[in-house]
């Protein structure tokens, strides 16, 4: 195959990650319903800022590295904590303040990039979703990847960026179209002062999260008893 070939068959297994249900969706319609859709965007950053790390470690060599089941049930024992902080913090946001969504709240402000951004790099992080994802598809698809797009452009750094470009990509699309929708919608279904986005973000969150922690109990408690 092409390059273009090899770089669309790519984008199309990249969408398998992004369209996946998971914190980082939440964290999008969660800062999406609270500021506005200009900071809906922001974890999206934070999540290619990661995965800058993760494609240039494959690159590196880093593709042999495996983890043992037990640092599997850390990972996901730990991120499900971690989810469930998360939809803890989205429930507070339950009530529309006044000025929520005047122009002056939705403004960015160096506290609000930092705080949305820094969400979606923790989410991915800690997510299963995203930690099993690499592991079971992105890793051996990189490796593969870059032999084969190295013959085409040349250097394995151009390949690296091609890569990178292209998998980014399909998480922006969808970030922006989730942003804006969350944005459109939660102006039209308002009732009362309640953030029904945030309620229902914050739920999936901890429902998420627990079952990430009973997930994780089976192997971990087998360890410690």
């Amino acid at each position: 195959m092409g390059v273009f070939e090899i770089l669309t068959a790519w984008f199309v297994l990249s969408l398998t990650g992004a369209l996946a249900p998971g914190p980082l969706t939440a964290a999008v319609i969660m800062q999406s319903s609270k500021h506005g859709r200009l900071h809906g965007i922001l974890p999206m950053v934070g999540h290619a800022v990661v995965e800058v790390g993760i494609i240039a470690a494959i690159i590196l060599g880093v593709q042999a590295l495996t983890i043992s089941p037990l640092l599997i049930d850390v990972l996901i024992g730990f991120g499900g904590v971690v989810i469930v902080l998360f939809g803890v913090l989205a429930l507070r946001e339950y009530r529309y303040r006044e000025d929520e969504h005047s122009e002056e709240a939705k403004t960015m402000t160096a506290s609000s990039v930092i705080e949305a951004t820094a969400q979606g790099a923790a989410v991915s992080i800690l997510s299963p979703y995203f930690l099993l994802w690499w592991f079971g598809v992105g890793l051996a698809n990189v490796t593969v990847l870059v032999g084969s797009l190295q013959i085409g452009v040349g250097t394995v750094f151009l390949a690296g960026i091609l890569i990178y470009v292209t998998h980014v990509s399909t998480d922006f699309i969808y970030g922006a179209v989730l942003t804006f929708g969350t944005d459109v919608a939660t102006k039209k279904a308002r009732i009362g002062d309640i953030n029904w986005a945030c309620v229902v973000i914050g739920l999936v969150q901890i429902g998420l999260g627990i079952w990430f922690v009973l997930l994780a109990a089976p192997g971990l408690l087998s360890v410690l008893i």
